[in-house]
């Protein structure tokens, strides 16, 4: 097992925990189109940027830690297969889109908060 790649295994979830706790806990009050959560309609003003960043803090936070311990769980289980560089990408693909899909109920709770119509 190489350990490099089993780092690499937590680096979404340490990174979504950081940033979560972040933006939930510390939001930037001001509209930054560099860093923080940034879609067309998070960036339509202030408050729904502020709003966005607090959601989606949150939504991280609470998603990194179970998905360190599947990661976790995943990694003990199949360590000395002799497919865990494979098995690692896959764990860092799903990873990636749970990270992205965490975007769908922020963008609804924008979409319900602040659109008009």
């Amino acid at each position: 097992m190489n350990l490099v790649m089993v780092l690499t295994d937590f680096l979404i979830p340490a990174l979504m925990l950081l940033f979560g706790l972040v933006f939930w806990k510390a939001p930037s009050d001001k509209v930054d189109k560099w860093y923080g959560y940034r879609t067309k309609r998070a960036l339509k003003s202030r408050e729904a940027y502020v709003f966005a960043q607090v959601r989606m803090g949150r939504i991280w936070t609470e998603a990194a830690i179970p998905m360190a311990v599947l990661t976790l769980v995943c990694v003990l289980l199949l360590r000395e297969s002799g497919d865990f560089p494979l098995i690692s990408l896959g764990v860092m693909g799903v990873q990636a889109g749970v990270m992205l899909l965490c975007m769908i109920p922020v963008e609804l709770a924008l979409k319900k908060k602040f659109d008009r119509g």
